[in-house]
């Protein structure tokens, strides 16, 4: 058996690709450039018997609202009355998928000269298409107004299994070692709103080569299967950790090279 069809996208700016999965099978692809999917199904059998009754399949990009369709089973088969399928497993229209947020990273300093015991300013630029609730990191001291954000990933042009992930710490005015906290921000649709960041040069440690730079923000989304989760890594890929590179999201990044 075979299931496939096509998903679109509302204004992907970096081509990102869909991640497509079967709950109760745990069948797990993503969409090619065109966004067009395929699954095989050679096992319908469950602990009870034949597989019956309906089955989600879940669309899933991190800034996009999940999006799902049903697929229905008789003794082990595709049914013969189905909604958003033929009878021979071909979606009938395509999942079109709402954006949730757009936005852009722009670094404000001289990409090819860092110096040392630099503070380096980044901004992301973000845009809301609809109410979002975000989980993300800052840095808020109360004695001196700092307000900023932190939370920020590296990761290696030439080599996509390196990242470096930045979080600011330092000391206050009493010499007391402080650092940046998980906060949950929640915008309503259509705010434009920019995150700052101050980067202390000497803690990036970043080897010669380019990167390409990207923020930390784990959007809550309702109701999210943990099978889907398990797909792109578990928890890991929910945390400030190279593994959160692994969900797949629409986000524009700046590039950084370092001499």
């Amino acid at each position: 058996m075979k299931i496939t069809g096509k998903v679109l996208t509302e204004n992907n700016q970096t081509n990102v690709p869909v991640s497509v999965w079967l709950e109760t099978f745990d069948l797990y692809t993503t969409s090619d450039s065109g966004g067009y999917f395929s699954f095989s199904i050679t096992n319908s059998q469950t602990p009870t018997g034949s597989m019956n009754g309906p089955v989600n399949l879940y669309f899933f990009i991190h800034n996009y609202e999940l999006d799902s369709v049903t697929v229905y089973f008789t003794n082990g088969m595709l049914s013969k009355e189905q909604t958003d399928f033929s009878e021979d497993g071909e979606l009938l229209n395509p999942v079109e998928m709402k954006k949730i947020l757009s936005g852009e990273v722009i670094l404000h300093f001289n990409k090819n000269s860092i110096q040392t015991r630099d503070t380096l300013r980044v901004s992301f630029n973000l845009e809301t298409h609809s109410a979002v609730s975000i989980d993300t990191y800052k840095y808020i001291l109360q004695e001196d107004s700092s307000d900023f954000h932190s939370g920020l990933f590296f990761r290696s042009l030439t080599d996509n299994e390196t990242v470096t992930i930045y979080r600011f710490s330092g000391t206050d005015q009493f010499g007391n070692s402080v650092e940046d906290q998980l906060r949950n921000l929640t915008y309503e649709k259509n705010e434009s709103i920019t995150w700052t960041y101050y980067l202390l040069s000497d803690s990036l440690n970043l080897s010669s080569g380019d990167y390409e730079v990207l923020p930390y923000l784990l959007i809550r989304h309702d109701q999210i299967p943990i099978g889907l989760i398990e797909a792109h890594g578990g928890d890991s890929a929910l945390t400030l950790s190279a593994y959160f590179l692994d969900l797949p999201f629409d986000i524009l990044p700046d590039t950084l090279q370092i001499n």
